[in-house]
């Protein structure tokens, strides 16, 4: 999350939707007084060359990921009405996807597991075998991101970059705010396999569910389930 008294906006970070990167990219741009939150997962967040490129400063009482509601309350009415406010949406099938592969890293229960049948010669058909978990993932508890972009009820950014349109829509971002293009750093890579549209996981129970759960996403940004 960052909050640039320099170029008067603020970053409201959500999860899964490419933040991590944006957020080191925006931060080169940062300086004294503006506030920039630190990130964990060091062993995750290095470029293709190792290198550690995010800056952190001014964070002390502020969180990467906090809401809305909490960073106006902390910057105050006149901060929050000056300043151009945005977030990064994402298709939200797409992103319970990505959610899942995230915290199947180290959480076994999450990843399918090879039966001795498997072991013995029998097919392993790996895509199947993880619709079976995802299930139950879908059907457990996991945070959306309305909290990034909803007060009340109502949307409260002045800008949502679509993940699906990143690189255009924070182009526009950056005019208005008045920096140069980002050049992002590919952070988090490598935990979700190419191979498979985010559809392939879903069955009609699951992708209710996020729907369900994702209403505003659908209702604010037209968010469809796309079988391509």
């Amino acid at each position: 999350m960052i909050i640039s008294h320099t170029h008067k906006f603020i970053f409201i970070k959500s999860l899964k939707t490419a933040g991590t990167s944006v957020e080191a990219a925006l931060s080169q741009h940062c300086q004294d007084p503006d506030v920039v939150t630190p990130l964990g997962d060091y062993k995750f967040n290095r470029d293709e060359q190792g290198r550690w490129i995010h800056k952190s400063m001014n964070a002390e009482g502020f969180w990467q990921h906090d809401h809305a509601v909490s960073i106006r309350k902390k910057v105050g009415d006149s901060v929050w009405k000056e300043y151009f406010k945005f977030t990064i949406v994402r298709n939200p099938w797409d992103r319970v996807v990505s959610l899942y592969f995230w915290h199947s890293r180290n959480k076994p229960e999450f990843k399918p597991q090879r039966k001795i049948y498997h072991k013995l010669g029998w097919p392993f058909n790996e895509l199947r075998e993880i619709r079976k978990v995802f299930d139950k993932f879908v059907e457990g508890e996991w945070e959306t991101n309305d909290k990034f972009y909803l007060i009340d009820g109502d949307l409260c950014v002045d800008f949502a970059v679509r993940y699906e349109n990143l690189s255009d829509d924070l182009n526009k971002v950056c005019q208005i705010i008045g920096l140069p293009p980002l050049e992002l750093p590919s952070l988090k890579k490598g935990f979700r396999p190419d191979k498979h549209h985010y559809s392939e996981y879903y069955t009609e129970k699951s992708k209710k569910i996020v729907a369900d759960r994702h209403a505003n996403d659908i209702k604010f940004f037209g968010y469809v389930f796309d079988e391509s």
